[in-house]
């Protein structure tokens, strides 16, 4: 074969060669774009989604914020019924065997006051349980604030089983009450209950009666000490709370 055909052959198959390595090239920058591009769509989808539950979390948390105000106000109420009925409730006691030095109007409500009162304590769990049931409670970064969560409501639960104990104890007694006071009007104090009643029964309260004032009268005193712990712990999970949301914003 002539060299001059050869020498052809030769120069077609190096151009051949340059265009195979350029198209190769160009595929792989092609197929590099395409990847990066998709890479990024999902990276940007990924972090659209999560800011998207960032912020669901963070409205939920402001609720709770909201809920937890609440919860302070209906703690103060119930703090201050339970002062007056420990307040009566130890008048009768000291005053048992005294009760001729008094007016019938102030035995009558003292004994209403100490047989009687008792709260409901209402929280809102809505918001909390859709933390827990949407998945959302995993996105807080203070696991001392997931935790602090939990045990309020937790907390919460047990009241309601020391408001549920005092109720039986003024339940077992309200018979007493009924029999041996009347109401003078319908006069109430400043919590909203009917306090102007007057006794009208014996001097000599009967011993079983005393004992069941002196059995609700613990209850009472020790559910004052779990409203004051539950107004203490409030006020830190509301500041950790304030700390999550705060720090969400930030980043």
């Amino acid at each position: 074969m002539p060299l001059g055909i050869l020498f052809l052959l030769f120069l077609i198959y190096k151009l051949m060669i340059v265009f195979m390595k350029k198209q190769l090239i160009r595929y792989f920058l092609e197929f590099l774009v395409i990847v990066l591009g998709i890479s990024i769509s999902f990276y940007l989808e990924k972090q659209n989604a999560i800011k998207y539950k960032e912020t669901l979390k963070n409205q939920s948390l402001s609720r709770i914020l909201t809920n937890c105000k609440v919860d302070h106000e209906d703690y103060l109420f119930n703090l201050e019924a339970q002062k007056i009925a420990i307040k009566s409730g130890q008048w009768i006691v000291d005053n048992q065997s005294q009760l001729a030095k008094f007016s019938r109007d102030s035995i009558g409500y003292h004994i209403g006051a100490a047989i009687s009162i008792n709260t409901i304590f209402v929280d809102n769990q809505e918001e909390y349980r859709g933390l827990q049931n949407s998945g959302l409670i995993e996105l807080i970064d203070n696991e001392s604030v997931v935790t602090a969560l939990q045990k309020k409501y937790i907390y919460h639960d047990f009241c309601k089983q020391i408001e549920g104990m005092i109720d039986l104890r003024a339940n077992a007694i309200l018979d007493f009450l009924h029999t041996n006071t009347k109401y003078n009007s319908n006069q109430v104090n400043a919590l909203g209950y009917q306090i102007d009643r007057t006794y009208t029964g014996n001097l000599k309260i009967p011993q079983k009666i005393i004992q069941q004032i002196q059995d609700k009268l613990y209850l009472h005193h020790y559910y004052k000490g779990r409203i004051l712990r539950g107004i203490k712990t409030d006020e830190s999970l509301v500041k950790q709370i304030n700390d999550e949301i705060g720090a969400t914003k930030k980043s």
